[in-house]
């Protein structure tokens, strides 16, 4: 039987705690020999339980990870971090490397003027503390090619820059939704100068995505700014094989959206 452990870390480069949350596959305590691939997912509070989520929806990653397992497929180690949730700058500030000064404009509805800078030392966290720490921790598989990022929305974003900041510790990485508008330019810009062929990457959108009710062009720009994403990255070089996107007509920004789709993800994968 699966089981989820819940503990506190000191994220020492930003002084402030975090709640980690891991998922342990089914056979995890049966066979002690074994070792595991592990994904890193952001906004943890979110993937399991409906008590901790912040809209009440959840991914039920362990549904997903059940249904995959008796498929037979091997487990993965799921390693969930909550996200900073003092106010919804809080959760910005971590989500991204570049500062966004003007919110105000973008997202008139969300009441946020300015937010973002955080997101270096936050992927400095999970590489060079919260990584080795579950390394030493779990009986996990520790090299780039059983090691994955995963997130939706700016947790997409954040995705995207740890993974290209990093592809020695990653090899996939998969960007649900992701709010790329916060800093298009820059984080373009930075997979351009980063850019390393051999990194998956699976890229998805909703058509009724949102992130501000009050905008109503939110619904193409998640869509297009996917597909632009997507056509960067075949442009870089990047094999088909390699790269897979999915639209969902009809899909809002949520995550029982993220939830529909996160069993395609996990056995493209876990394919290779």
């Amino acid at each position: 039987m699966y089981r989820i452990e819940n503990f506190e870390v000191e994220i020492e480069e930003l002084n402030r705690k975090r709640m980690i949350r891991v998922y342990l596959p089914n056979d995890y305590d049966k066979n002690l020999n074994k070792h595991y691939k592990v994904m890193y997912m952001h906004d943890g509070h979110n993937l399991f339980y409906k008590e901790t989520s912040a809209y009440g929806g959840i991914w039920d990653i362990q549904s997903a990870m059940n249904k995959s397992e008796a498929n037979g497929n091997d487990g993965v180690i799921v390693v969930g971090i909550d996200c900073n949730s003092e106010n919804i700058e809080g959760r910005l500030n971590e989500y991204s490397p570049w500062v966004n000064n003007n919110l105000k404009e973008l997202t008139p509805g969300m009441g946020i003027y300015k937010a973002g800078g955080e997101g270096k030392l936050y992927g400095e966290f999970l590489v060079n503390s919260l990584k080795p720490f579950i390394d030493n921790k779990y009986r996990t598989l520790k090299t780039k090619e059983n090691t994955f990022i995963a997130g939706s929305s700016m947790g997409g974003f954040i995705s995207l820059y740890i993974g290209y900041k990093y592809p020695e510790v990653f090899s996939v990485i998969g960007a649900f939704s992701t709010a790329i508008w916060f800093s298009k330019e820059n984080l373009m810009k930075f997979i351009k100068e980063n850019y390393k062929k051999g990194l998956r990457v699976y890229l998805d959108s909703g058509t009724k995505e949102t992130s501000d009710k009050s905008v109503i062009a939110f619904n193409d720009i998640y869509v297009d700014d996917t597909k632009e994403l997507e056509s960067l990255l075949l442009n870089l070089g990047q094999d088909k094989k390699d790269i897979k996107v999915v639209i969902e007509e009809g899909a809002n920004h949520s995550e029982d959206s993220w939830r529909r789709r996160f069993p395609e993800f996990l056995e493209w994968v876990l394919k290779e």
